[in-house]
């Protein structure tokens, strides 16, 4: 699959006088990697991800946790990646989405984990109509996945995490 290729429209939230736009998915991802500074095997392991709701779902962890690195992140990535996840999600079984109002939170599960995303600030999408179903009070487990982000990210490229050496500059 061409990354390039991947396209989206988010539903739009009822009474918004903007029209539903369709977006890329990739070029969103690939600004955040850059600014990120991921090298090429990070790139590859993203792309290899896109083809299943479930790395779609830990390469937008892998991004979120991230942004701890940059001064300003660039978060243009959330809105196209998570509503292709939950899409993808309904076509091959391999993550459900869960929409919480209270919360203002798209949350995913997956058959490994259960992975959380505040979208209340995103654009003016209909979340409720992204998410395979609405749920108030989500049953959040708070299990944390941001601290083996790229470990989970490398796995789709199939790679021996012991041969996988990051530049040295990133090496603390």
């Amino acid at each position: 699959m061409n990354p390039e290729e991947i396209f989206v429209t988010p539903p739009r939230k009822e009474g918004i006088a903007v029209e539903a736009e369709t977006f890329p998915v990739w070029p969103f991802v690939e600004a955040a990697l850059s600014l990120i500074e991921a090298d090429e095997v990070t790139r590859d392991a993203a792309r290899a991800a896109l083809v299943c709701s479930d790395g779609c779902v830990v390469l937008a962890n892998y991004l979120n946790s991230e942004a701890k690195r940059v001064p300003k992140m660039d978060y243009r990535f959330k809105v196209p990646l998570l509503v292709y996840a939950a899409d993808m999600g309904r076509k091959d079984g391999r993550a459900d989405s869960f929409y919480d109002p209270d919360e203002g939170a798209l949350y995913f599960e997956t058959d490994e984990s259960q992975f959380s995303f505040h979208v209340f600030k995103d654009w003016t999408v209909a979340w409720d109509e992204v998410a395979d179903e609405v749920v108030k009070g989500y049953g959040w487990s708070g299990v944390e996945n941001q601290t083996w982000a790229l470990d989970i990210l490398l796995t789709y490229l199939q790679l021996d995490l012991g041969s996988y050496n990051p530049p040295a500059d990133e090496v603390e």
